[in-house]
């Protein structure tokens, strides 16, 4: 990771080709340049297994949400550092490449899962509103939740998907602009719209008395821990970063007191808190725990989070988030002689039957189209969903 922060820091205006990503030594790179960062698709293991396992009624200590938001600063952190890659490589960033390859990353699984859905909702009777199918079609089913409650809907958990997809129209283009006049300027934009964010939830929530359902929903409530990801990145260009990585990667033991941080500000302040600077706080932990994990995962005791099976894990999180109510509904239908624990595995052993179909069947052709449609510029294969 020092190195890395180094380099970029050097190579981040000078369009150099010698981009190293954080926690990934130069001598680790080959050609094409395809990098893993360490703990990455296992974070992502464990983000969606907390999603579904407080979905299941399984675990109430921990909210899912959290999971949630520990995706929006992984996207932010990620898209941001490959943003940044691109720009020291070649000087410039090729927004059609950028929409290309979130297109075919993120729209194929998907659009199949709505088509589903809606076909299976029909069948028992639940023909969706035209309300819901617009808002499905356009990635807008967060402000649907937000203006009406977050109804128990197949599609309510795609708010988060819709909040992710709004970054990733907006923050290609803002940063464009804001990079090419420098590090500081954009290290200075996202600060302030982490402050704004957080102060305008507070307003409505504190002071408008706004539904909870709005503030939890919204992208211009929400965006804070995308905005907080988005800024771990660009200051990994900043000399000071590395001696903040230095100080909580000081003791493997040091991520379970940020966990325990984590645990109070999300469970233990209420709800006024939480709605209104607590989300931040929350994705601040989470960031210092995701820099964390970078660079303690090959030392006991997170080095779990780089097995095998975990990181497979890993790679269909996205389509474990999209399926994962119908497949904890196996679990439920097992009958209530089946033990919950047992009940809950079966579902989720029937949610990553799904995932992986959806993986191998949609996901990699698309992936393979998206090499393909290329435009032969070098770009880094990280996977930020």
């Amino acid at each position: 990771m020092d190195e890395s922060v180094a380099n970029l820091s050097r190579n981040a205006h000078s369009g150099s080709a010698s981009f190293v990503a954080p926690g990934v030594r130069r001598s680790e790179e080959s050609e094409p340049v395809r990098k893993h960062l360490p703990a990455l698709d296992g974070l992502r293991a464990v983000a969606v297994f907390v999603v579904i396992a407080y979905h299941a009624g399984i675990v109430r200590g921990i909210p899912g949400d959290l999971g949630v938001v520990a995706f929006f600063v992984l996207s932010g952190f990620l898209i941001t550092w490959l943003l940044i890659g691109e720009f020291s490589r070649n000087g410039s960033i090729s927004l059609r490449d950028f929409y290309i390859r979130r297109t075919l990353r993120i729209f194929p699984a998907y659009y199949v899962f709505l088509a589903l859905s809606f076909v299976i909702d029909a069948a028992r009777g639940h023909v969706w509103s035209l309300a819901l199918t617009s808002t499905a079609l356009t990635y807008t089913v967060n402000y649907y939740n937000a203006f009406l409650g977050h109804p128990a809907t197949s599609v309510a958990h795609a708010w988060s998907l819709a909040v992710e997809e709004q970054f990733y129209l907006l923050w290609p283009v803002a940063f464009i602009w804001l990079w090419s006049r420098g590090p500081q300027p954009t290290r200075r934009a996202l600060i302030a719209a982490i402050l704004l964010a957080a102060a305008w939830r507070s307003v409505l929530y504190g002071v408008f008395h706004i539904n909870a359902s709005y503030v939890y929903n919204a992208f211009e409530v929400r965006c804070d821990a995308l905005a907080i990801g988005c800024l771990m990145a660009v200051l990994a260009t900043s000399p000071a970063y590395q001696k903040f990585v230095l100080a909580v990667r000081r003791s493997v033991l040091l991520p379970l007191v940020t966990l325990g941080l984590l645990w109070v500000s999300r469970s233990q302040l209420g709800l006024g808190y939480h709605y209104s600077v607590g989300m931040t706080i929350d994705s601040i932990l989470l960031g210092v725990f995701i820099i964390q994990m970078l660079g303690l995962s090959s030392t006991r005791p997170w080095t779990w989070l780089d097995h095998p099976i975990i990181r497979w894990l890993g790679a269909v999180s996205y389509p474990c988030y999209l399926y994962h109510a119908w497949g904890l509904s196996v679990g439920n239908h097992l009958g209530p002689d089946w033990p919950p624990v047992l009940a809950f595995l079966a579902g989720y052993g029937a949610t990553i039957l799904l995932a992986a179909g959806s993986f191998y069947i949609i996901e990699r052709p698309a992936l393979a189209l998206r090499l393909r449609l290329s435009s032969g510029r070098r770009t880094l294969a990280v996977d930020a969903r």
